[in-house]
């Protein structure tokens, strides 16, 4: 990716961050037009961008277009978040495994230097606590040869995060978090394949189980 490419890449992030924090939100309820003047003009940014971004969320069906209407926005239901979800089990695995393979110390000594920065996060500090827990799971997907994998895992990942932001992380999702982290920094550093899988399904499936809980509360 050459640097004016991935400067474009950033920016459309920056952008698809902050207006699905605003949809999600309530700025932006079910149904509102999204005019990319206005669009561009709110968040200080061009309207190509814009429209990069909201076709993009099109694809994610957390917008809509319409003949002389334009984008509007629309809502996800539990079902459509339970589906990111399911996207995101499928790729992490393949995501992880490959790292195992291929991971050198320096990649697993920069994982562990999170993992001292999460044990330090209290239970209650969830927006702390998650960027470094996706930083941590950033470091392993950016490492993967598959970066359309990559994209894609990332992309559902925040998307995911976004819809969760205000999900309680309690103290026993905490000390799990912690100790899967735990099991799998010790495969990486054995890049042991095998290993590493069944400990990042096992860190998913407790993740599901948080997000089913959080759903049924909300």
């Amino acid at each position: 990716m050459d640097s004016e490419t991935e400067s474009d890449f950033e920016e459309d992030s920056s952008l698809y961050e902050r207006l699905l924090a605003d949809m999600t939100s309530g700025i932006f309820r079910n149904g509102t037009p999204l005019r990319v003047q206005a669009i561009a003009k709110r968040y200080g940014t061009s309207v190509n961008p814009v429209r990069e971004v909201l076709r993009r969320m099109e694809g994610e069906g957390l917008v809509r277009f319409e003949k002389n209407k334009g984008a509007t926005t629309t809502t996800l239901d539990r079902r459509a978040v339970l589906n990111i979800f399911e996207l995101i089990k499928l790729v992490e695995p393949y995501l992880v495994a490959g790292f195992a393979e291929t991971c050198k110390p320096d990649d697993v000594d920069m994982l562990a230097r999170i993992q001292d920065q999460l044990r330090e996060v209290p239970a209650d500090d969830r927006p702390r606590f998650g960027v470094l827990d996706m930083k941590f799971h950033q470091i392993i997907s950016a490492r993967h040869y598959n970066d359309r994998a990559a994209r894609t895992w990332l992309n559902q990942r925040q998307l995911l995060n976004t819809l969760t932001r205000n999900k309680i992380l309690t103290k026993g999702r905490h000390r799990d978090v912690l100790r899967e982290h735990d099991r799998l920094i010790e495969a990486f550093r054995a890049n042991d394949r095998a290993e590493a899988t069944k400990a990042i399904t096992e860190h998913i499936e407790g993740a599901g189980r948080a997000l089913v809980f959080h759903l049924e509360s909300a």
